[in-house]
């Protein structure tokens, strides 16, 4: 049986989600990658530069996330969570 639609165009063995599934892997892809902002800064120095163009050097993972401009509902969430 030949695939047909969107099917037909994406290679075998994709994954296609939509709805309530893209948005829950969107959601937990955007968490995962600020963790991995803050984790690397654990022990090691992060240079950071604010849209004021102003320079941070810390290890300080909540210096860290108070200065990212975070733009995802989610991960705004765990911003919100790490400054309470």
């Amino acid at each position: 049986m030949q695939p047909y639609g969107i099917q037909s165009m994406l290679k075998e063995g994709h994954k296609h989600l939509s709805g309530l599934d893209e948005a829950v892997v969107k959601n937990i892809d955007a968490c995962k990658q600020l963790s991995a902002i803050t984790r690397t800064s654990l022990g090691m120095n992060k240079m950071v530069i604010n849209h004021l163009h102003k320079l941070f050097v810390t290890n300080d993972a909540a210096t860290i996330v108070n200065e990212l401009e975070v733009q995802h509902p989610a991960a705004k969430l765990l911003v919100l969570a790490s400054r309470a």
